[in-house]
């Protein structure tokens, strides 16, 4: 490199980060570091201010970017405030809710994409799945069962959605979990509106699902759960089908 060329890129100015940079790339920086965590709530304004040598209004700026990117969150009233965000898919899940009601999205597509977001969840699960992630497994299949029993339809939402969740969870893959808790909150929804009876084996085939993942069976466990999950797929989609037919 030549020597002017040195010269004339030492003396290329650099832009100073502004305030409100700092502040977020410092809070970014706790969160990878672990030092803030999902459900944290932040100091007041005037207590980051003060910390980082900035007025108030950098601080607003800062927080304002880092809840549109999703970092944050912003809860009102006497215990609100900011807190570092959950980890979710709110907007994605947001937005396909809201075409699926304006009949701009089928809703097959969305349980489609459900069934197959699981059977890639058991094949990881199958290999790093824990006792601890069994043990959530076998609860919720419990929870299921005593929901079954009681003959409440609505009782069975959380469960039966729930065997969605922490089976993501289980995968040990935070996308894929993500996605799984997305789709899992707009499937509740629906399940809330139409109330369909709990006319399958839902028990069953779950145990039979999680002895295949603590076996470190992953084919068997994929391909016991795409047949069950295609079979309550079916049925929620005829039933939906009927209840509109019948005036629903």
């Amino acid at each position: 490199m030549a020597a002017d060329d040195v010269n004339e890129t030492s003396t290329k100015p650099v832009r100073a980060k502004r305030a409100f940079e700092r502040v977020s790339e410092a809070i970014l920086q706790d969160i990878r570091e672990e030092k803030l965590r999902p459900g944290d709530k932040l100091p007041s304004e005037r207590a980051l201010a003060d910390a980082f040598s900035v007025n108030r209004h950098a601080v607003r700026e800062a927080l304002r970017t880092l809840e549109m990117s999703g970092v944050l969150r912003f809860a009102k009233g006497a215990s609100g405030g900011a807190f570092i965000r959950e980890n979710s898919a709110d907007g994605v899940g947001q937005s396909i809710k809201n075409m699926i009601i304006l009949g701009r999205m089928p809703l097959v597509d969305l349980m489609v994409v459900r069934v197959n977001l699981l059977v890639q969840a058991a094949e990881l699960a199958a290999m790093r799945a824990n006792e601890a992630d069994f043990a959530a497994l076998d609860r919720n299949i419990e929870e299921l069962r005593e929901a079954i029993e009681e003959g409440d339809a609505v009782k069975t939402i959380g469960p039966v959605v729930g065997f969605n969740r922490v089976l993501g969870s289980a995968s040990h893959n935070l996308v894929l979990e993500m996605l799984i808790d997305s789709v899992a909150d707009i499937v509740t929804d629906i399940l809330k509106v139409y109330k369909l009876p709990t006319e399958m084996e839902l028990v069953q085939p779950r145990r039979d699902i999680v002895a295949a993942l603590r076996a470190g069976d992953g084919p068997r466990a994929c391909e016991l759960l795409r047949v069950h999950y295609e079979a309550t797929t079916n049925y929620v989609l005829a039933r939906i089908g009927n209840w509109h037919n019948d005036g629903g």
